[in-house]
């Protein structure tokens, strides 16, 4: 009877009529517990460790020292002509 549309043509009762809801005191049951669930919290902390690896440098200045011997010469030509025995085509 109530299921039916208002106004339907097999019986157009009128719509229900709701009442307000009323609020009942708030109920508690017993507490359930879940199995224990296993968490891994990573935390990351940067350390900075100064390590010193001390070194000393002693620079050795070589000079080396190269001699180059410069000779000079004064040369000169005299052209000249000098007659030797005469000798016929044979060679003596």
């Amino acid at each position: 009877m109530y299921n039916k549309p208002w106004g339907h043509p097999h019986g157009g009762h009128r719509p229900p009529q709701y009442c307000p809801p009323q609020a009942m005191p708030v109920q508690y049951d017993p507490s359930q517990t879940s199995p224990t669930r296993h968490f891994v919290k990573t935390n990351i902390i940067n350390t900075v460790i100064p390590v010193f690896h001390p070194a000393h440098i002693t620079t050795v200045n070589k000079h080396v020292i190269t001699y180059k011997h410069y000779f000079q010469q004064r040369n000169n030509g005299v052209n000249g002509y000098y007659p030797g025995p005469s000798r016929n085509r044979f060679g003596y």
